[in-house]
């Protein structure tokens, strides 16, 4: 099953031309930490380029937002509205106790939409300079003004009115869906399920139901509702006693899976989809070897793929072009060429 989700994954077999086509594909790329983001995309292109990355953010081709479980993403620019409709309850539901913690309401949010939507009419803005134009305006305290901005650009992402603008010195700025997605699409937000659960199972099956729900952050009865939606779209099949589904527009479907000769090694890095958009990932990596990979906080590490298993962990270091590597115990070491044209990749992807 894991040479299938390499392939299905693009991490394996044939890769995408374009960012934008990579992000459509894989349904949308967490994009927790920036630089590690940009990889991610960046792995499943056929010629990987932190160039043409940053070129398709600036260009708002693909925006950087909170959406589904909720937590930070690439998505489609023009899938905005609708993804963020499919987000908006639960994205709300996941910062009422945020709200409550802080006495910062939902009243607050209403109560001030207007005023930041002025303040982004024909700019893109950081955080910090939204903090400092609200302090301006008699929110006395720093920190209680980085709580409520805080608030109020999530309740803004999760209605679609507010999205990712051009990244200023590397730090992530909020701008105006309005302005900065001129050609959105709407759907119903049933045709928004089956979409959703197209893309994921053509670029993450073989997955099961719980793994889909976890990723989408849908309920049960509405991630089983899109899966049954797609009719014979969908290919069905029992892995270890466990229903997996793949759509049939997936690399995986129609062929016999098989690693290239010479094997597979890529450098995935922190919050990769490889690993953490499934919600048993002993498919992919030993139970005892997961805290490596990852700890109970959330926290992610950048791992090493080897024939379809997690079975290291791999570092930048000081000099500009060497990473370095170390293996799980237990498990084989990597070809040395193999590492090496991993590690080639990463450094061309950097213009090194």
């Amino acid at each position: 099953m894991v040479v299938e989700r390499m392939l299905s994954q693009t991490l394996a077999g044939p890769r995408n031309k374009g960012v934008a086509e990579v992000v459509e594909w894989m349904g949308a790329v967490q994009a927790q930490e920036i630089w590690a983001a940009k990889w991610a995309v960046g792995l499943r292109m056929a010629e990987p380029s932190l160039a043409a990355v940053r070129e398709a953010l600036d260009c708002g081709k693909i925006l950087r937002m909170h959406v589904m479980r909720p937590t930070w993403h690439y998505i489609p620019a023009r899938d905005v509205k609708w993804m963020a409709a499919l987000s908006e309850k639960s994205i709300k539901s996941a910062w009422d106790g945020y709200s409550r913690a802080t006495g910062i309401t939902k009243d607050d949010y209403y109560g001030n939409r207007e005023l930041l939507l002025r303040i982004l009419e024909g700019r893109h803005a950081t955080k910090n300079e939204l903090v400092e134009e609200f302090i301006t305006r008699g929110i006395k305290t720093k920190d209680e003004t980085e709580r409520f901005i805080r608030l109020l650009l999530m309740y803004g992402e999760a209605e679609g009115v507010i999205c990712s603008g051009v990244e200023t010195g590397g730090k992530h700025t909020y701008a105006l869906t309005s302005e900065r997605v001129l050609d959105a699409v709407e759907k119903t937000r049933e045709e928004a399920m089956s979409e959703l659960a197209r893309r994921y199972f053509r670029s993450h099956g073989p997955a099961g139901l719980e793994d889909f729900v976890w990723w989408s952050g849908l309920g049960v009865r509405e991630a089983r509702s899109a899966v049954a939606s797609l009719g014979k779209e969908i290919v069905t099949e029992s892995v270890d006693g466990w229903e997996m589904f793949t759509h049939e527009t997936s690399p995986a479907i129609g062929c016999r899976p098989a690693l290239p000769d010479k094997g597979v090694v890529r450098f995935l890095p922190p919050f990769d989809e490889y690993l953490i958009s499934y919600k048993n990932r002993l498919d992919c990596i030993r139970e005892d070897h997961c805290r490596y990979a990852y700890n109970n906080f959330g926290i992610f590490q950048p791992v090493i793929l080897h024939n379809g298993r997690i079975t290291g962990n791999w570092k930048k270091t000081t000099q500009k072009s060497v990473i370095e590597t170390t293996f799980f115990p237990g498990c084989r070491p990597a070809a040395k060429r193999l590492l090496e044209q991993a590690a080639k990749e990463y450094n061309s992807f950097h213009g090194r």
